[in-house]
């Protein structure tokens, strides 16, 4: 057998045979010459085998038919199959820059004490043409919380960790490079260089367009590693849900009459779903709706705060304050609180075990409900609008805005000690924006009527 190579590259492809020459090709053109290439063809009906008919004989190339077992599995089977000490993942719709294992083995060869390096790269579009190149915030110099993961292929990881963390899960359907990145983090250290050094291809049917599915996807991740852990056992947090009464024409009242319910209970049922509450308490000025919250809801106490805490113009902090005190002279101390408004109702129990579940994976201070919004976005300046961020062929990962959608908002009781509780290290918990929907006005009645039925119908 010959020397084993530095690098091991694999192809994962299923019907892929439009674009899998062009990711072939891009490791045979790779400046790097230590490498070997492992191409799974996971149960093709297209032209793919046709196309690989013209490496078989390559020496440096190990083609492996098999029947369709999905990503995760075809993963470990190249895992075992590899021979160098690092290893890359390339999807058939992808290629690399003819520089990117120069770059990316060196630094693993000159820091072994990282165990993961990732590079920027360029988005294209299905024929190649270049739409943006995609930058990563230096990891350290400019984020220290890692909740954005590495691109799940086109990363370089040193074999050794990566059996030692226990390979990929196959159980995971989508996401892999999340779960991966979880795993990874919380032993071995990572980088990332800030030059692109691969093309990431946009077209129809990748599978990552699916944002629901991405969500839910990280979301099992992050629940599986959390209750892997054991550290939500001995995590304490106390729902707050404040509800002002119908004196307020400005806030959404709680006990309007909506199908599936009214306003408030759709934030409660979510609250008492979750499991990830120790304690679940209504506060309001308004008698009716404790009144309501006591006959309704077993297991939800329902505090009477005083009105001055309810006006409109009045913070949330006196409140947050008000029921910790209650709740302290009543033998219950917390870790964190999180504040669910009632005018959210599209937010669900899953959201709210996301929250918790983000605090004690990346151990921050603050975790907020977002959506992104990757539209231009201007401001108003002297000569008119100026856009926030300057047209260029670069997307900065801050170009898309994170979006508080005032869905879940979640602290560390220390940070009631700060001037802005929502401040230090913050975490998000990402929504898509139909599900971060609010109830703002009259007008917004009939369209979250017709959300939440769509909703219930599936």
């Amino acid at each position: 057998m010959n020397e084993a190579p530095t690098v091991t590259i694999y192809i994962t492809n299923y019907n892929y045979g439009r674009y899998l020459r062009k990711a072939v090709d891009s490791v045979l053109d790779q400046k790097y010459s230590s490498w070997e290439l492992i191409i799974i063809d996971d149960g093709s009906t297209d032209n793919s085998r046709k196309i690989l008919l013209r490496y078989e004989h390559h020496p440096k190339i190990q083609i492996v038919y098999q029947d369709n077992k999905g990503l995760n599995v075809s993963n470990n089977i190249a895992l075992r199959l590899s021979r160098g000490k690092y290893i890359m993942r390339l999807d058939a719709d992808d290629y690399l820059d003819e520089n990117a294992l120069v770059v990316l083995a060196n630094i693993l060869d000159q820091h072994p004490d990282i165990g993961l390096v990732y590079p920027d790269y360029y988005r294209v579009d299905a024929d190649g043409k270049i739409i943006d190149i995609h930058r990563r915030n230096k990891l350290d110099k400019e984020i220290t919380v890692y909740d954005i993961p590495a691109h799940g292929a086109c990363t370089l990881i040193r074999k050794e960790c990566l059996i030692d963390i226990g390979g990929y899960s196959e159980d995971v359907r989508c996401q892999d490079g999340y779960d991966l990145w979880i795993r990874f983090i919380r032993k071995y250290k990572v980088y990332n260089v800030n030059v692109p050094l691969f093309y990431y291809r946009q077209h129809g049917s990748n599978m990552t367009k699916d944002e629901k599915t991405i969500l839910e996807a990280r979301h099992k991740i992050k629940r599986r590693e959390i209750a892997l852990s054991g550290k939500d056992k001995k995590f304490r947090t106390i729902g707050i849900i404040p509800a002002r009464g119908r004196d307020y024409k400005e806030a959404a009242y709680a006990l309007r009459k909506m199908k599936g319910g009214r306003l408030i209970d759709y934030t409660v049922r979510a609250a008492l779903e979750t499991g990830a509450l120790g304690d679940i308490v209504v506060v309001s000025e308004d008698k009716e709706i404790l009144d309501y919250v006591n006959g309704k809801f077993k297991g939800v106490k329902a505090l009477p705060r005083p009105e001055r805490y309810s006006r409109i113009n009045s913070p949330i902090e006196p409140t947050i304050k008000y029921v910790l005190n209650h709740m302290r002279k009543h033998g219950k101390v917390y870790d964190a609180f999180v504040i669910l408004y009632i005018n959210c109702p599209l937010r669900t129990s899953a959201h709210i075990q996301k929250a918790v579940d983000t605090m004690l994976l990346f151990d921050v201070d603050c975790v907020l409900s977002v959506y992104e919004d990757i539209s231009d976005h201007y401001q108003h300046i002297k000569n008119g609008l100026r856009p926030l961020f300057p047209k260029r062929l670069l997307r900065l990962e801050r170009e898309a805005l994170m979006v508080a959608n005032g869905a879940v908002y979640m602290a560390r009781i220390k940070q009631l000690k700060k001037k802005d509780f929502l401040s230090g290290s913050i975490g998000h918990s990402t929504m898509t924006r139909n599900e971060s929907f609010k109830v703002q006005g009259q007008d917004d009645w009939p369209i979250v009527e017709k959300m939440l039925e769509m909703r219930r119908s599936g």
